[in-house]
């Protein structure tokens, strides 16, 4: 399918006699025998004018759109069946697109797109007017493929691109007048440079007649995307290809839902085998330290003091692997969630004094900031939502381990009515490899760390209808806590 492009845009197709646009061959010279031959086996509807605009004939597809029979239109002026904003130059040889209304027997009007190629033999010059008419069902069609949510990219034999519609437009981040006859790697190396999955492109890249299909993280406009590409070739009716189209599809909710599910999923596992194991842990461990603390009175009474600190050391192991059980159990076990209105500030100040005292010892300043002169209710389980605050307020002070100030900002977020409480240290900030994974059960930066505390924190705001996200960088980070207003 070779082409050419005029300057409106439209593109003009060589030799495509089944159907389609004018071959520009039309331009050229050509027996006007012929051409009336062809005439009658192309599918669009044909018009042939002289220079004086009168029409030496029209074919069977023009006669069936305008309802009417050769000889009630043969020899008459195009103008009677015709209404173009400006009349046609018909003395112009190069393409020309038009856009038009042609009268139909009935009277009725069909808006139209209009190619006009001039060309002559040794017998006369003509005019050849193929028409385009925009049915209703073209102007659905077109709408609907540019309001789908899906990105569509229409592409030549050669890549190049003749079409692409809004969403694929945004998705790839850049202008449709910018990307119409570039070809992908063109496009590609221009909005994707520094693209992780760059390799994973170039095998896209070499476009075949079967289907292709990749999927890469794309960065456009401070945003990351997951978006799958899927190209399906476009063949005549001898299986010859003549293009292709790509379909482009955002799947970075999906990908997060399924991440949701995997973590769900082990967040199930844990519990199961909590669930199992960790009273049968726990009795044991029980026994255990109360033998030890007599042993460790004893040894105190006869002064054997340096085994009497071993004992010690053992009784602080043993505490640290039942907290570890107990929150094992906290993922277990159904919690007794109380829904009620709840003031976040009067939970706030129940556990400040504790949040206070914690700081302190790290050389850390706790701040409250309001955003509202009133703050509103939220939904939630109180005693639940201090846990929340406390874990998230220790991880900021122990992160400040040079000392620092700790913000607790309050506010609302309109668009998703939200309450927001923003928990922001002055620490070093989380780095973006270890910032996907520290909602994982079991993934800790911490020497004594057990990896439960956020995946536990996460778990209770779920069960309240909220969300909690975390944004870092080298000045600190900050955990928002989203909470359903009442």
């Amino acid at each position: 399918m070779d082409e050419n492009v005029n300057d409106t845009g439209k593109m003009a197709v060589v030799g495509n006699e089944g159907g389609g646009q004018v071959p520009i061959a039309f331009q050229l010279d050509m027996n006007f025998n012929r051409l009336r031959h062809w005439m009658k086996r192309f599918s669009r509807a044909v018009m042939i004018v002289d220079d004086h605009g009168v029409i030496l004939d029209v074919n069977n597809p023009f006669q069936r759109l305008v309802q009417l029979k050769n000889h009630e239109i043969k020899g008459k002026s195009y103008m009677q069946f015709l209404t173009i904003p400006e009349k046609l130059e018909l003395g112009r040889k190069n393409v020309q697109w038009l856009k038009g209304k042609l009268r139909c027997g009935d009277a009725n009007m069909i808006k139209t797109e209009i190619q006009m190629l001039a060309g002559n033999d040794e017998h006369r010059s003509y005019h050849v007017l193929t028409f385009y008419p925009v049915t209703p069902y073209e102007t659905i069609a077109a709408q609907l493929i540019s309001n789908i949510h899906l990105g569509i990219v229409l592409l030549d034999h050669c890549q190049k691109v003749i079409e692409i519609n809004q969403a694929a437009s945004e998705y790839l981040g850049i202008e449709r007048v910018s990307a119409l006859g570039r070809t992908l790697p063109e496009i590609f190396a221009e909005t994707g440079d520094g693209q992780p999955d760059a390799d994973r492109l170039c095998s896209f890249y070499s476009l075949q007649e079967e289907r292709r299909w990749v999927e890469v993280k794309w960065k456009g406009k401070g945003i990351t995307r997951n978006l799958s590409m899927t190209a399906h070739p476009v063949c005549d009716r001898d299986q010859e290809c003549k293009g292709y189209y790509l379909i482009i599809e955002n799947v970075t909710e999906v990908r997060a839902l399924e991440k949701q599910v995997r973590r769900n999923n082990r967040l199930a596992t844990i519990g199961q085998i909590a669930a199992g194991t960790a009273h049968e842990i726990r009795n044991p461990l029980t026994s255990i330290k109360g033998f030890l603390q007599v042993i460790g009175h004893k040894l105190r009474e006869n002064n054997q003091l340096k085994e009497h600190g071993y004992i010690e050391i053992m009784q602080r192991e043993i505490s640290r692997i039942s907290n570890l059980v107990g929150e094992f159990l906290l993922l277990s076990k159904p919690r007794d969630v109380h829904l009620r209105t709840v003031n976040v500030c009067q939970v706030l100040k129940e556990i400040l004094p504790l949040i206070k005292n914690e700081a302190l010892l790290h050389n850390v300043t706790v701040n409250i900031e309001r955003r509202l002169s009133s703050l509103p209710m939220v939904i939630a389980d109180g005693e639940l939502l201090k846990q929340v605050f406390l874990n998230l307020c220790k991880n900021a002070i122990e992160a400040m381990r040079d000392g620092g100030l700790l913000t607790i900002r309050l506010g609302l977020q309109e668009p998703e009515n939200k309450f927001v409480v923003d928990i922001v240290d002055a620490g070093p900030g989380i780095p973006s490899h270890v910032l996907e994974q520290i909602f994982d059960p079991f993934f800790t930066t911490k020497e004594n760390g057990t990896g439960l505390g956020l995946p536990i924190c996460k778990q209770i705001l779920n069960e309240f209808g909220g969300r909690i996200d975390v944004t870092s960088d080298e000045m600190g980070t900050t955990f928002h806590v989203h909470l359903p207003l009442v």
